[in-house]
């Protein structure tokens, strides 16, 4: 039986030499030290054909029985993605649960439910969550956009051919306006996102069709943000992270401090972790490259600081309303700061800005801002450079980041010295 810590690299390389493989996954032990460098799942394994075709698959038992549950295909499925789904299936069967036979219950349920059901069930549990005003263009857009043309439909029928037919028709109407259309569609995102959560389909079909372009005549203009942050608002900002409950207050903070973006920033794991390197994994980061974040002092004490409280989970950020799951939210945070701090139109995403507006006046090559950012057209890289410059920049950046946190502290130590010279 062949053991291998699976890894996106080796999974790339691996062709099944011509016969159909299976590879377990299991720890990764550092040959020098002895000791555990990251955690494999046991029971997952890749089963490569004799075609090279890859899929991931979790060997378990129950009542006596070996039994093999699939998980998906590689690529679709990165191996991160499998691995905590492998998790999830283990913790069943821990409880006796037979995770196949529960799937094989949910293939045979005589009717899908329609889309006029999910939205309905979104309505009453996730609405909600959301302020009055939010809440209300939801609500607005579920029954005059979305229902009565997608509510007749099985959730799992609806194509992106549908999406992109209902979409079009208010992008390139009678008043053109891909604003809107671009709103409903992250609105309908947003229902479908809930309804994987709640284990009803399996993908999201509005993640196969693009967003529109503004026009650039006409109302149905969307003017790009280029907010970023004085130092008197970085102050204000940072006391309220303070105050605000763990992991949230560090999330925002990490933020600032990396400049990373928002979703990767919450899924950060501690075996993403190597000394003073955070490794963002391919099928996680936006342009699915790996991207290597070196991280500044001020970066490692927070994610010391969550160790105590998150620390016996894979996630540093870990949700505090779902078992050993991510942070997915922060819209509770943006609002109440938006609503009791000075910054009265606080977004997540300009902390990224901000830090890259920053590096820029402390001198930052504008290629190494890019790196940093994991951003390509800033980075200034074409498919050669992309290929032979993929993994450099290391030195640079830390340089570049540790000089931002030196520059960050000196911003908010600038407070303290007031509040005392006031005292």
């Amino acid at each position: 039986m062949a053991k291998q810590y699976l890894t996106d690299q080796f999974l790339r390389n691996e062709g099944g030499n011509g016969k159909r493989v299976e590879i377990y996954d299991k720890h990764d032990i550092d040959p020098e030290t002895q000791r555990l460098k990251r955690k494999g799942v046991k029971g997952l394994l890749v089963r490569i054909t004799k075609a090279g075709n890859k899929y991931f698959y979790f060997n378990y038992w129950h009542n006596g029985k070996a039994k093999k549950y699939k998980i998906g295909d590689y690529p679709d499925i990165g191996i991160s993605e499998a691995r905590e789904i492998a998790r999830k299936i283990k913790a069943q069967v821990n409880e006796g649960i037979d995770p196949q036979a529960e799937k094989n219950k949910r293939k045979q349920a005589p009717d899908p439910q329609t889309f006029k059901e999910l939205a309905e069930e979104f309505t009453e549990k996730y609405l909600p969550t959301l302020r009055e005003k939010t809440r209300k263009e939801y609500k607005r857009i579920i029954d005059t956009e979305l229902t009565p043309k997608l509510g007749k439909y099985p959730i799992k029928d609806i194509t992106p051919n549908q999406i992109i037919s209902l979409l079009d028709a208010k992008a390139y109407g009678k008043k053109p306006a891909p604003v809107m259309a671009n709103r409903i569609r992250a609105r309908l995102s947003k229902i479908f996102n809930f309804a994987i959560d709640r284990r009803l389909i399996d993908s999201n079909p509005v993640e196969k069709v693009s967003k529109y372009k503004k026009t650039k005549q006409g109302k149905d203009v969307e003017q790009k943000r280029n907010r970023y942050y004085k130092p008197e608002e970085i102050q204000n900002l940072w006391e309220h992270f303070d105050n605000w409950s763990e992991p949230t207050g560090s999330v925002l903070k990490m933020l600032l401090i990396t400049g990373q973006r928002k979703t990767e920033t919450m899924q950060m794991k501690w075996d993403d972790i190597r000394g003073d390197v955070w490794t963002i994994p391919a099928e996680l980061a936006k342009n699915k490259e790996e991207h290597l974040v070196p991280l500044s002092p001020m970066a490692l004490e927070i994610i010391e600081e969550m160790r105590p409280i998150t620390g016996e989970t894979d996630y540093v950020f870990c949700s505090p309303k779902e078992d050993n799951a991510p942070m997915k939210w922060l819209t509770r945070a943006r609002v109440t700061i938006q609503e009791k701090s000075k910054v009265s139109d606080f977004r997540p995403h300009d902390l990224r800005r901000t830090v890259a507006t920053y590096m820029a006046k402390l001198g930052v090559d504008r290629t190494v801002l890019g790196k940093i950012l994991n951003h390509k057209s800033l980075a200034g890289d074409d498919q050669v450079t992309a290929i032979y410059d993929r993994h450099g920049y290391e030195d640079e950046k830390r340089q570049a980041m540790n000089r931002w946190s030196h520059k960050l502290k000196q911003i908010l130590e600038e407070k303290e010295t007031k509040i005392h010279k006031i005292g």
